[in-house]
């Protein structure tokens, strides 16, 4: 080859230099872009006493690394999940707290009322603020009850809304794969269309934890990380919600791909396990809590009741109804009970409190109260108020330690494909001087032709 055709391939593989390099800078606060590197190689000789034929791009690369991306990965789902979590948590911990939601504090002005009534059991107003107390008490039990069923509410609010994120996220990435995977067979540049597909990726894997798999034509295989497939081939899968069938108040997830479905437990991570690890360890026990505590301190005081006598000497009736299956929400004042049929006394007297005195000690009395063991009423939502703070201090302290583990899986690969711009100037000064360079191997190559040419003249 000429000189002048050497110094040309000189001039355009520099020119490509510089244009990798602008692209680079151009591209260095664009989230997910990865650095790119004209990858140069020489034009080897045709025959015998050749120096070569000049210089040559042989492809744009790349600057990745898949370890530390899919390191990014899952940091970004263990954000995903923790952030869920601390947040949860929080909601209950101050529902819990609030001075309107606090049954230890609605036990204790009922007893209060009732130790009130026990230096004359007869009175008529004693009796009306022990009911007014007991009303206040069964509302107390239907609030919390009421907002707990309303974080039922919000996590399947929640799961719908992540399900379809999921859903449009993995057809996208599915898109982009096939984009790719042509991209790659023609020898194209796919750089772009693989750094969107990882911000995608990254996305998806804040709602579920997932598993990379090269497939070696610039596609790449998506599973959960129990090996349930998300994208392989051109199948793609769809997460699904349906009512749980032990709790209509729930959702349950599934995944269908190609046509067979596969259950899903909360073993998936990210937002949509957190999810769920909420639901049955946390928000559930709390439920059962609430209704135990219910359930245990209607049916003593009732049962109480029935052991003494009226004012008009019959024996006692029931205050509360309720619901045995759903206690908290239902519980109530029997609308037809009357201040005299308080069942205080013990022997029929209306001036005895025998029976009035064996109702206060239920507030001592120690019941078996769900996941808490054996406690007093007023204890027993305590324990759970504190057993929830404590949990949720975990859940900001891991939120706090995945998001420096985040951090930090950004910085590495950002170490690795992000742009320098002191490199970046470098680079553009070696490959400007190249390109002057061979400018001028060409301007030298047209002045011996010219002079060559003089010798015919």
């Amino acid at each position: 080859m000429s000189l002048m055709n050497i110094g040309l391939s000189g001039v355009t593989a520099s020119q490509m230099g510089m244009n990798v390099t602008a692209q680079n800078v151009a591209n260095i606060n664009t989230p997910g872009y990865s650095r790119q590197q004209a990858v140069f190689g020489t034009v080897g000789p045709k025959g015998m006493g050749e120096a070569g034929n000049g210089v040559s791009v042989n492809s744009i690369r790349r600057i990745t690394d898949q370890y530390q991306t899919n390191q990014l990965f899952r940091a970004s789902s263990m954000i995903g999940s923790t952030s869920t979590s601390a947040q949860q948590l929080q909601r209950l911990e101050n529902l819990l707290s609030a001075d309107s939601m606090d049954l230890d504090q609605g036990f204790n002005s009922f007893f209060s009322a009732m130790n009130g009534a026990s230096v004359s059991p007869y009175g008529s107003a004693h009796r009306m603020q022990i009911i007014s107390e007991a009303e206040a008490l069964a509302n107390r039990f239907y609030q919390l009850s009421s907002s707990l069923d309303g974080q039922y509410s919000d996590l399947n609010e929640q799961r719908s809304s992540a399900v379809s994120q999921a859903n449009s996220l993995l057809n996208n990435i599915n898109k982009l794969n096939e984009e790719i995977r042509k991209g790659e067979a023609n020898g194209a540049n796919t750089s772009a269309l693989q750094d969107e597909r990882d911000v995608l990726i990254t996305e998806l894997s804040e709602i579920v934890e997932v598993r990379v798999t090269d497939a070696g034509d610039g596609t790449l295989d998506l599973s959960l990380p129990n090996g349930q497939p998300l994208l392989s081939g051109n199948q793609v899968a769809q997460f699904g919600l349906q009512t749980d069938p032990n709790n209509p108040q729930s959702k349950v997830l599934s995944l269908s791909f190609n046509g067979q479905d596969f259950p899903i437990g909360s073993d998936i991570g990210g937002k949509l396990g957190a999810l769920d690890d909420y639901e049955h360890d946390v928000l559930k026990p709390s439920m059962e809590v609430i209704n135990d505590i219910a359930l245990e301190f209607a049916t003593a005081f009732n049962d109480q009741l029935a052991e003494g006598f009226d004012l008009e000497g019959n024996a006692g009736k029931p205050l509360f109804t309720f619901d045995p299956e759903n206690p908290a929400a239902t519980l109530s004042i029997d609308p037809d009970f009357r201040p005299e049929d308080l069942a205080l006394s013990g022997d029929g007297t209306p001036g005895d409190n025998g029976n009035l005195l064996k109702l206060i000690e239920i507030q001592e009395r120690e019941f078996d109260i769900g996941h808490l063991g054996t406690q007093t009423l007023g204890g027993a939502f305590s324990s759970l108020v504190g057993d929830v703070a404590v949990k949720s201090r975990q859940a900001q302290s891991d939120y706090q330690a995945a998001g420096n583990i985040y951090v930090q899986a950004t910085v590495e690969k950002s170490g690795t494909s992000g742009v320098n711009m002191d490199e970046e100037a470098v680079n553009l000064m070696k490959y400007q001087q190249a390109y002057q360079a061979n400018l001028q191997v060409i301007s030298t190559a047209n002045q011996t032709f010219a002079s060559v040419m003089q010798l015919f003249y």
